[in-house]
């Protein structure tokens, strides 16, 4: 189920909280609801606390996943093109490096982009060790002639493990952005605040239309914590193009550099 019918979801069940609550007034007898009318207040009072805090809370934790996921995502830019000039000034001897890392770069891409229906694909720890164990292996077989190549060499390790860890860092990150059930918790607070206030307002068409609107509120709550924790999927997601664009760099300085190969 999408997010933004999870969040139409959320607002019909809220909503609906406030229906019965407006309905069961016509059950209970009016000296009993006028007399727990404080208590009822009080607790409704609490869980608008709550709710509030926690709602606050979950928006600002989805939000920093999706500006930490953007602001990693643009930080390979520079670590890539770097990277690629320090293996170009090298010489030819690590072409292979460089066509490893447009590879690398492509993989990322379907990675994180690949899949707008179900997300970014998790690394495996297999995977992981494969990446390390392949740039340890491959740097460590390179013979610098000079003192200036074997700094090019350092440098361009130190970039490249900075890249894959990056790209494993960004992956891990998505796997769990909320602990589970949080979301339903806080559904079945707002439920309760609902009901505890329709058992206590007037019920007349103000009414109806106050609490409906406050039940949409909770649902774009709903809806911008669900988007902005999956910035890869979904109407809010971050786009592909800086990579795109980087990818067609590194492809065209190849093309340029091989008929001179």
């Amino acid at each position: 189920m999408s997010s933004l019918y999870r969040s139409i979801a959320v607002a019909t069940i809220t909503f609906g909280a406030s229906v019965v609550g407006m309905l069961l007034q016509w059950a209970v007898p009016a000296d009993v609801l006028t007399a727990s009318k404080g208590s009822v207040g009080a607790m409704v009072g609490l869980i608008t606390l709550l709710l509030a805090l926690v709602l606050g809370l979950l928006v600002f934790t989805a939000f920093s996943v999706y500006t930490t996921q953007q602001s990693e995502a643009q930080s390979l830019g520079p670590v890539i093109i770097e990277l690629d000039v320090l293996l170009e000034q090298y010489g030819a001897d690590v072409q292979g490096a460089r066509t490893g890392l447009r590879e690398a770069l492509g993989r990322a891409r379907r990675r994180f982009f690949g899949d707008v229906k179900h997300g970014p694909q998790a690394h495996t720890i297999e995977e992981t060790r494969a990446t390390m164990y392949w740039m340890n292996t491959y740097f460590d077989k390179l013979q610098p002639p000079s003192e200036r190549h074997r700094q090019l060499l350092t440098s361009a390790r130190d970039l490249a493990k900075k890249f894959a860890e990056t790209n494993m860092l960004m992956a891990r990150q998505l796997a769990n952005p909320f602990p589970p059930y949080v979301l339903a918790i806080v559904v079945c607070w707002a439920a309760a605040l609902f009901l505890g206030n329709g058992i206590v307002a007037a019920p007349n068409a103000i009414t109806v239309l106050a609490h409906l609107a406050g039940a949409i509120a909770i649902g774009s709550a709903i809806f911008l914590i669900l988007e902005l924790s999956t910035p890869y999927t979904g109407l809010i997601r971050l786009t592909s193009a800086s990579l795109d664009r980087m990818l067609e760099v590194l492809s065209q300085a190849d093309r340029k550099e091989t008929p001179a190969q």
